[in-house]
């Protein structure tokens, strides 16, 4: 509608490109997708497991997803223009 990506934008085709085994591809079409996997993989292991300090670690790991897939945003948001 306005001509800009969203910030997720990419995230399948990353997935995909990673389930393939193409890192650099992965990181190209969304680079909050390997940050994002593990904060996902470690919340599960702390439900599971109830590591200690995890809860501090799952905010660490949910703020760096989020840096990372805002910086990432702004660069496509610079580069498209």
């Amino acid at each position: 509608m306005f001509g800009v990506d969203c910030p997720g934008c990419g995230m399948q085709r990353a997935f995909i490109a990673l389930l393939r085994g193409d890192l650099l591809a992965s990181l190209k079409y969304n680079a909050s997708l390997i940050p994002f996997l593990i904060t996902i993989f470690y919340t599960i292991g702390h439900l599971i497991f109830s590591f200690k300090n995890g809860a501090k670690c799952i905010v660490l790991l949910f703020s760096v997803t989020v840096s990372v897939l805002v910086v990432n945003f702004v660069i496509k948001l610079i580069l498209h223009s």
